[in-house]
């Protein structure tokens, strides 16, 4: 209140104009003027309209509804307008006060009350000092004084309640607001699903009978154009013409006008609409995939064809250009999981966590770079990994994950042993990953390159688990701290490493 009539001249545009622009997008033509008043407390804008329904009648009703739940409808979009300029709505269904003119012109005009215990206060004797009189006089008012203090402390702690309970209440109506909000949203949602799901539902047969120009005489059967048929759980059937049967609209369109797919679908256009046909088709085109889908058998990966005439060159390029351990180069290729295909490419054997080869990873060791994955390779559910420490048949305590097959088996050499049992694993990205199974593992290590693109990866993969945390190598990646290491502890490099 003491603030009354001050206003933030760049705030009260802002205002100005997002109220100007609702008012044209809520009312458009039918504003006749709409005037800014700045010579009250507060700034308000008086808009006059023309209330015209859309039949182009006078028509106020159409407009505002003249129901509680239409007005408030209209305050929530115009809260809506204007909530980017930090101004917030009211308390939602609270009433609004006032004080009539009478009593506000009766109250001006009221003399202030006085204290009746200053009207007599005794007079000081003749003989009495300044300050033995200020003392008497002190005791004497000291009882009306502490009545007035009270009141005071009651009025304080009234107001501070008061500040409390509005505070409280408006809290509640921005919480309110963002149920309603939310409650909005799912409504959306369910529509959106209810859309979905009828998509991808057929027609009904009966409907698509019935344009056809067949009769239901008795349940389920259906006659004209010179047939009978029997229409019942999402199948129509012809018992005249050895059991002919179909299970979608498109076919029963087929069956009865004796055309091809093209006229149905062109049929069923005029008949039931765009909509109506486009969910046919779906339908159709779902079942028939089904069919294809199960009719087929079932992929099954077959890896690059190995070459023991390349696996030198192979061999070379590990031991000697990446400089990792050659028993545990030996091992892996003994076990099938690192070899060398008809192009000199080295191939690194992808495996579900359960160890069936489900694909490969290409690298190409004349220019160093990786290839990809071999044709036909799954992208998820495998990958190249190799496991130590602990028993076989113990649960898995540690997992540590690289972006490269030649980092994974760096990070392997470096970090070996491991006492728990630990599985190195190569993933691409955070898609590839396997979330249900490492959601499980105690720990896991997140041991991407030291580049901006891995680091961004790290933290996703953080995000995704919890429980991950991120190791970085000294150098660029961990095949650079290998090289280093190998060189400057060759003792520690040409230890026993045993993968299991």
């Amino acid at each position: 209140p003491a603030n009354a009539g001050m206003y933030d001249k760049e705030r009260l545009e802002k205002w100005k104009t997002a109220s100007v622009n609702w008012l044209l997008s809520q009312y458009g033509d039918r504003i006749v003027s709409a005037e800014l008043h700045l010579d009250e407390s507060t700034p308000h804008i008086h808009a006059y309209l023309v209330p015209l329904d859309e039949r182009g009648k006078l028509n106020c009703r159409a407009l505002f509804g003249g129901t509680r739940y239409t007005l408030s409808s209209l305050q929530d979009s115009y809260a809506t307008a204007i909530a980017p300029l930090g101004l917030v709505r009211g308390i939602k269904g609270s009433r609004a006060t006032h004080t009539q003119i009478k009593q506000y012109y009766w109250d001006v005009n009221q003399e202030s009350p006085e204290l009746g215990c200053f009207r007599s206060l005794p007079s000081p004797h003749p003989t009495e000092s300044a300050s033995s009189y200020r003392e008497r006089i002190t005791i004497e008012l000291q009882p009306s004084l502490d009545i007035i203090n009270h009141l005071l402390s009651d009025r304080t702690l009234a107001l501070k309640q008061k500040q409390e309970a509005e505070q409280k209440a408006l809290a509640s109506e921005l919480e309110r607001q963002k149920l309603e909000q939310r409650l909005q949203e799912l409504e959306a949602d369910l529509q959106r699903l209810k859309a979905q799901v009828k998509q991808l539902r057929d027609l009904p047969l009966e409907d698509v009978a019935y344009e056809l120009g067949l009769d239901c005489n008795s349940k389920d059967i259906w006659q004209g154009q010179g047939y009978t048929l029997n229409i019942a759980d999402f199948r129509f059937y012809d018992n005249s013409c050895e059991g002919y049967s179909g299970s979608s609209a498109i076919d029963l369109v087929m069956y009865v006008n004796e055309c091809n797919f093209e006229k149905a679908v062109t049929w069923l256009r005029d008949r039931f609409g765009e909509e109506g046909m486009l969910q046919a088709v779906t339908h159709q085109a779902r079942e028939q995939a089904t069919k294809i889908a199960l009719a087929q058998p079932i992929f099954t990966f077959v890896p690059p064809m190995p070459d023991e005439n390349r696996w030198a060159a192979v061999q070379h390029y590990l031991l000697r250009e990446r400089h990792l351990p050659a028993n545990l180069v030996q091992a892996l290729h003994e076990q099938g999981l690192v070899y060398a295909d008809d192009r000199q490419n080295a191939v690194f054997v992808m495996r579900s966590l359960k160890g069936e080869t489900t694909g490969a990873m290409l690298w190409d060791v004349d220019d160093n770079k990786f290839l990809g994955l071999a044709k036909g390779s799954r992208s998820l559910s495998n990958w190249f990994w190799v496991g130590t420490g602990g028993v076989e048949e113990e649960p898995i305590k540690r997992v540590a994950i690289a972006n490269s097959p030649i980092d994974m088996l760096s990070l392997f050499a470096l970090t070996y042993p491991q006492g728990k049992r630990t599985i190195y694993l190569t993933s691409l990205d955070t898609r590839s990953l396997p979330i249900n199974f490492l959601n499980k593992v105690p720990e896991v290590i997140v041991a991407f390159d030291n580049t901006p693109v891995s680091n961004e990866t790290a933290k996703q993969i953080k995000q995704l688990l919890p429980q991950a945390t991120r190791k970085k190598p000294v150098t660029n990646n961990w095949n650079q701290q290998l090289i280093q290491t190998a060189q400057s502890q060759p003792l520690y490099y040409n230890q026993d490493l045993l993968i299991g």
